[in-house]
């Protein structure tokens, strides 16, 4: 019985061969498909023109006008500063929540790197 190589030779590079094996018989990779939609989503929040950015552009003139003592902008909410932040936070937090959704999806396939493939010429 032959010992079984280590690096294993794909189409895509070469991969750690053990952790290969575990992820064909574990890793569901329809997750990554799930990972695009989750992109997606974000995207289109960030791309919404009463989004993230907006929002951002109203707590600075707000913040402006406080700090600055520069004048009120003429449009305004009904929230106020703190409420504004607290909003543009939230969004925040689901951005950030969405994008480690997906890294955890990825890093699985992470450990498709054989350590013997680490090094200043492989990285």
């Amino acid at each position: 019985m032959s010992a079984r190589a280590a690096v294993a030779t794909t189409p895509y590079g070469e991969v750690d061969a053990a952790a290969l094996d575990a992820l064909q018989a574990h890793y569901d990779t329809t997750r990554v498909l799930d990972a695009v939609d989750t992109l997606d989503e974000l995207r289109t929040g960030l791309n919404d023109p009463e989004g993230l950015r907006d929002d951002l552009l109203h707590v600075h003139g707000m913040a402006h006008a406080l700090v600055n003592g520069a004048n009120f902008a003429a449009i305004t909410r009904d929230a106020s500063i703190v409420e504004q932040i607290e909003v543009v936070l939230d969004q925040i937090d689901h951005y950030v929540a969405g994008l480690l959704s997906i890294r955890d999806v990825l890093c699985p396939l992470e450990a498709l790197r054989h350590e013997d493939l680490a090094g200043p010429d492989r990285d």
